[in-house]
């Protein structure tokens, strides 16, 4: 972490930070005015989870963006097929959701190259988004992304729902960051171990959540539409986060 922030103080001290960001860093939002937002769920498919937040985006006509482990994608490929089928895109989020910059590169290879090659197999069609896992991408890792012929996708609005949201209240505590052009953060696995495990601790289930986000979202007349619609209306905000 210390030496991470002294190559960013040091980039800040050259002034070149907006070049590093447009350059090395992640799609995270859009730019734009009108009423669109995207959803987007890490870490599955998970077959406790997964089908009730597929059921909670059909309720309200919306697209995400699944960004899978190939290591769970290879034991549930049903779940893609239908998650493909019902109109959302799949994405890369590692084979094991091991930290990049903690990786050597044959790790590095793995984790990114010929997971995505695996998860193709499984797809049956080009896989051509990626995130990190916790969006960190490290200088070591941008060119094993980039020779993956992959582009990165971060958010502008974290849910924390890993951490376990309280049912009563699961949005509480940023819902003051979602507007126009942004990209939510949510995850289809539970909180722990399990459903039940949710459920004892009181957290809401991950499909009752993103019934929740939507119907912020159809209170705020913002449209849930897939990655390609937001790209499209208008320029792409960029972060690096080199860790």
């Amino acid at each position: 972490m210390a030496r991470y922030q002294r190559l960013t103080d040091f980039v800040r001290s050259l002034g070149i930070e907006k070049g590093v960001h447009a350059i090395a860093g992640s799609a995270y939002a859009v730019d734009t005015d009108e009423p669109v937002f995207h959803l987007t769920f890490d870490d599955g498919p998970n077959p406790e989870v997964t089908p009730d937040v597929l059921d909670a985006l059909d309720e309200f006509d919306a697209k995400a963006t699944f960004f899978v482990l190939t290591s769970r994608a290879q034991e549930h490929p049903g779940l893609v097929a239908e998650t493909m089928a019902r109109g959302h895109l799949v994405g890369l989020h590692t084979r094991t959701h091991t930290r990049l910059s903690d990786c050597s590169f044959s790790q590095l290879v793995d984790e990114v190259y010929t997971a995505r090659k695996d998860l193709e197999e499984v797809t049956g069609i080009p896989v051509e988004w990626f995130r990190a896992p916790y969006g960190a991408e490290g200088a070591r890792s941008l060119p094993v992304i980039r020779f993956a012929k992959m582009k990165s996708l971060n958010w502008s609005v974290d849910t924390h729902d890993w951490k376990g949201l309280d049912a009563a209240s699961p949005i509480g505590g940023w819902r003051q960051r979602i507007g126009s052009g942004g990209v939510a953060l949510l995850h289809d696995v539970p909180s722990g171990e399990t459903v039940g495990d949710d459920d004892a601790q009181g957290f809401v289930r991950k499909g009752d959540l993103t019934r929740a986000l939507l119907r912020e979202l159809q209170e705020r007349e913002l449209a849930p539409v897939s990655l390609p619609e937001l790209l499209a209306t208008g320029p792409t905000l960029r972060r690096a986060k080199l860790r």
